[in-house]
């Protein structure tokens, strides 16, 4: 099966999540297992795009979202920040984001005043049999 490899998924989440120094250590603990929560709900939508006018498959490109999600878990306004250089991509990695929609609820401490949390998520994709960036 056709999938795209979630570069640093759990870390790129967990950098966003825990950057307050004013968490405590079960807090931190606790944005840690709610990240990689959510890095596998959204590694569980990752497919591989296929441009259907081209019988090869594209080369690899690395797409960055920013997404926000809200205290329900429901995922809203996803934005490519850096894009790919491959529009296919690019789509896939928003579509990706927002079938994993709801994520888990992340924990309260992690909210904004309006009830939201923001996120930045790099995906990946690296054609079929090849070797995932490091």
């Amino acid at each position: 099966m056709r999938r795209a490899f979630l570069a640093a998924a759990a870390s790129s989440l967990a950098a966003c999540v825990s950057t307050s120094s004013t968490l405590t250590p079960a807090q931190q603990a606790e944005s840690q297992r709610w990240a990689a929560a959510v890095s596998a709900k959204i590694r569980s939508r990752i497919y591989y795009p296929r441009d259907p006018a081209s019988p090869q498959p594209l080369t690899s490109g690395t797409v960055h979202v920013r997404f926000s999600v809200a205290s329900s878990g429901a995922i809203y306004t996803p934005q490519v920040m850096q894009g790919s250089g491959y529009p296919i991509f690019d789509s896939a990695a928003l579509m990706i984001v927002l079938s994993a929609s709801p994520l888990p609820p992340p924990p309260a401490f992690l909210l904004n005043d309006d009830g939201t949390l923001s996120l930045r998520q790099r995906i990946s994709f690296v054609p079929p049999g090849a070797s995932p960036p490091i």
